[in-house]
């Protein structure tokens, strides 16, 4: 799994543009991590049954399942920063329809639409900061730390606001974090991005060109014959499925066994400040593990961790260490998840890659929480748990075993 791409070093960004950088990702994130956390509880406060909030939280993922590779070619095709800016106007607007949402279908339609729109803004941050960052992963993972800091901010921050304040305050504020998510897109300046040089190059702009292409596709797909590739696709979409559970029915478990939306907020900051952590630490784990087991590790940890929440009962002091662990280690696989993916590729496709990472963790996204609704329906809502992380441990298991015999020089490179 030795990386093909072409070196991406270069001349240290300014600091403007790092910084800004910085604040792409954790605001983006942090308006993501908003919607996740009060959605569910809105549906709650609707009478909306199991199924249904599995439904709604998955809704987002959706357009991002079939668009989210079309959506990175675009960004190789016309420069990150432009589709940004207008992913950003969509993430202002669209917020605040949420609070007069209350039929069904019209939040599960306003769930798809901003879900296509936060997918591409999060994958244009990531390809900012693999971007800007340019070959130093030290500008990687202190962009994964400042995603972990809005991500630790943002459920406090809904759990105050949906305990003391009028609903429509929660929505409101998703809106004003868009906004300021479009001001530093709109200040990042395109030529050291050099968005500006590769503009005078590109043929004229064509309606056609923003259509999705099958050879697009096909090349995306065609991607994951890369070892290294298939590998970081299928661990990060078992990755993306313990997020999943944390913003759907691990708020519903806290709910159940009694803790208020304020409480329930602090326990998803608790594991957002252990990830902000866990992302710092990375690459000195990756100094002692090779990247491939250390990310394979983390991941496992993760999933063992989230999914065994019911043993733990109603003990707060249990379930909080559990959650911190899981989200070091959480953390700390994102910037080994981003780096390894980018140095398997060229830059003319980072773009194409990342969209073809987000298709698979769309996919979980949508699948995940509609199969955990349907055993909780059925069985109970601690049996979703013990079931579906059997299931990913099983895959991971089989990962590492696929790893060691048919691509050991995976961890020999």
């Amino acid at each position: 799994m030795s990386a093909t791409g072409k070196s991406k070093d270069g001349p240290r960004p300014s600091r403007r543009a790092e910084y800004l950088t910085y604040a792409t990702g954790l605001l983006t994130d942090s308006q993501s991590e908003l919607v996740s956390f009060i959605l569910p509880l809105w549906g709650i406060l609707l009478g909306l049954g199991p199924l249904e909030i599995g439904i709604l939280v998955s809704a987002k993922a959706v357009l991002p399942s079939f668009f989210a590779i079309h959506g990175g070619v675009l960004m190789d095709r016309f420069g990150t920063r432009i589709v940004l800016v207008l992913m950003g106007s969509a993430c202002t607007v669209m917020p605040p329809f949420f609070a007069i949402a209350t039929w069904f279908p019209a939040l599960l339609l306003l769930q798809m639409a901003l879900g296509m729109v936060m997918s591409l803004c999060w994958m244009g941050a990531q390809s900012l900061a693999v971007n800007v960052g340019k070959s130093d992963p030290a500008i990687v993972g202190r962009f994964s730390f400042f995603a972990r800091v809005g991500v630790m901010i943002a459920p406090l921050g809904a759990g105050v606001m949906w305990d003391f304040a009028p609903h429509w305050v929660s929505f409101v504020t998703i809106g004003a974090v868009g906004l300021a998510f479009w001001f530093a897109v709109q200040a990042l300046p395109p030529t050291e991005l050099g968005e500006a040089r590769d503009a005078a190059s590109r043929a004229p702009f064509r309606m056609s060109d923003i259509l999705p292409r099958l050879s697009d596709y096909i090349g995306a797909v065609g991607l994951m014959a890369i070892p290294t590739v298939a590998f970081v696709v299928v661990v990060s979409s078992i990755r993306l499925s313990t997020g999943t559970l944390q913003t759907s029915f691990y708020l519903v478990y806290l709910k159940e066994i009694g803790l208020q939306a304020t409480v329930i907020g602090t326990f998803v900051s608790l594991t957002q400040m252990s990830a902000a952590v866990g992302t710092l630490l990375a690459a000195r784990l990756t100094r002692h593990i090779h990247p491939v087991w250390a990310f394979l590790l983390l991941v496992t940890i993760s999933v063992a961790l989230i999914f065994g929440t019911p043993v733990f009962g109603d003990a707060l002091i249990p379930l909080a260490v559990a959650i911190s662990i899981r989200g070091m280690a959480q953390g700390g696989s994102q910037p080994i998840m981003y780096s390894t993916l980018s140095k398997a590729v060229t830059a003319e496709t980072q773009g194409m890659a990342i969209g073809l990472r987000a298709t698979g963790n769309r996919l979980t996204a949508l699948t995940v929480p509609v199969f955990m609704g349907a055993i909780a329906e059925a069985w109970g809502l601690n049996a979703t748990f013990y079931v579906t992380g059997a299931i990913m441990l099983l895959v991971l298991g089989a990962i590492g075993v696929w790893i060691g015999l048919r691509h050991p020089e995976a961890v020999r490179t």
